[in-house]
């Protein structure tokens, strides 16, 4: 394979080599990029432990707050530990 493809093939093998060892891992940044990878990686490989930190004071920060909770409150019950004012 060459190129994206074998690029997006070799991070899913180290993503399922994580996966198969219940490794934890840090997201810096929950803005869009950093919560949509939070939640991907917890659907696809669910034996991540995740944490997703940011400076600001709640993730996706220039949406409403009704969709930062809905968000916030989604990743607390799949158990994505969040820290925010870091």
């Amino acid at each position: 394979l060459e190129g994206r493809r074998r690029h997006v093939l070799e991070e899913y093998h180290k993503l399922h080599d994580l996966n198969k060892k219940q490794a934890q891992m840090l997201i810096v940044g929950a803005g869009f990029i950093g919560v949509e990878w939070a939640t991907e990686i917890e659907h696809f490989f669910p034996d991540i432990k995740l944490t997703i930190i940011d400076a600001l004071p709640r993730c996706l920060g220039p949406l409403p707050d009704s969709a930062a909770e809905y968000c916030s409150e989604y990743m607390h019950a799949c158990g994505i530990k969040e820290f925010y004012d870091c």
